[in-house]
């Protein structure tokens, strides 16, 4: 099948909540940050999708993620852009695992030109593009994003004699919709633009992965304008910052700048059995900050969605 139709890709990371938790008869979407952009998410009949899989470099990542088998079976990968924290892993994930890639038109294209992704199984998808790729009851929906993308030659260890440089096409969002009708909007990496109001309207997510820390993405007040004036969602993971010196924004200065609000702002925190602690933010503990599945429990017959 050509690259136009299929396309895949792999890791995520990890963070651990119970969301609707008073629901009888609830299945469960499973949400694990695995730092920066990228997230493992599970849907209720067990399909494995992982974001923008950037790990073994990525400081953020557990050190068990670092090793792309740790993350089991994945059946879909999703990519929002082409720079290096972003697709670092993609290649290799995507190998070892088979999953279908889907990605921008020229990225994917590109990287299946460059001979990083199979054509058999990569899915290009383009403005307004909504797919299937797993079949009946996983939906994902193409949505933009305000960011730049491009393929760092030399990052992917390929030849850059004539220039480092290749087109990435444009950077996008996606909405995930499961089979249960639990929606999951992942932001890519953006800029405040005004048509999160128009994604917030037509797909009303439940659960928003939103990037908050500055400089080349949205900062905190501008992620909180996005959550309680645009996308609405119940709640809310933040996510693309702390990874680096120029993005050290935290969590908490996202829950000051949304103020009194119903949306509920979730912190990733470490692997392990204690309990999550909402005390201090990641950037005085770092260790703290990527960590257990986060598990979304949404009723079998309810749509939960934010007017």
């Amino acid at each position: 099948m050509g690259v136009a139709h299929r396309l895949l890709v792999a890791p995520v990371v990890v963070a651990s909540l119970w969301l609707l938790a008073g629901l009888a008869d609830a299945q469960q979407v499973e949400v694990m940050w695995l730092g920066h952009s990228a997230f493992r998410l599970v849907s209720p009949t067990g399909k494995v999708i992982v974001i923008d899989p950037f790990l073994k470099q990525n400081p953020r990542t557990p050190s068990k993620y670092k090793d792309l088998a740790a993350l089991g079976k994945v059946d879909l990968i999703l990519v929002t852009h082409g720079h290096p924290d972003h697709i670092g892993d993609l290649p290799e994930h995507a190998k070892a695992t088979g999953a279908t890639v889907v990605a921008n038109y020229e990225l994917a294209y590109n990287l299946v030109a460059l001979g990083l992704l199979d054509a058999n199984r990569t899915i290009a998808l383009n403005k307004g593009g909504s797919v299937l790729p797993l079949g009946a009851g996983i939906k994902v929906h193409r949505v933009p994003a305000e960011h730049s993308s491009s393929i760092d030659l030399a990052s992917m260890k390929l030849d850059a004699r004539s220039g480092r440089y290749a087109n990435g096409g444009v950077a996008i969002g996606y909405v995930i919709e499961f089979e249960n009708g639990y929606r999951i909007y992942h932001t890519g990496d953006a800029d405040l633009f005004g048509d999160m109001a128009l994604i917030g309207r037509m797909y009303t997510p439940d659960l928003a992965l939103i990037c908050i820390g500055g400089h080349f993405t949205m900062d905190p007040d501008a992620a909180a304008y996005a959550l309680r004036e645009m996308i609405r969602p119940k709640r809310a993971i933040p996510m693309h910052y702390g990874t680096f010196p120029a993005i050290n924004r935290t969590p908490a200065e996202l829950k000051s700048a949304l103020g009194r609000t119903p949306i509920e702002v979730v912190e990733a925190k470490r692997c392990g059995s204690e309990r999550p602690s909402r005390g201090r933010p990641p950037s005085q503990d770092p260790q703290r900050s990527a960590s257990r599945p986060v598990r979304a429990r949404t009723g079998t017959s309810r749509r939960l969605r934010v007017s």
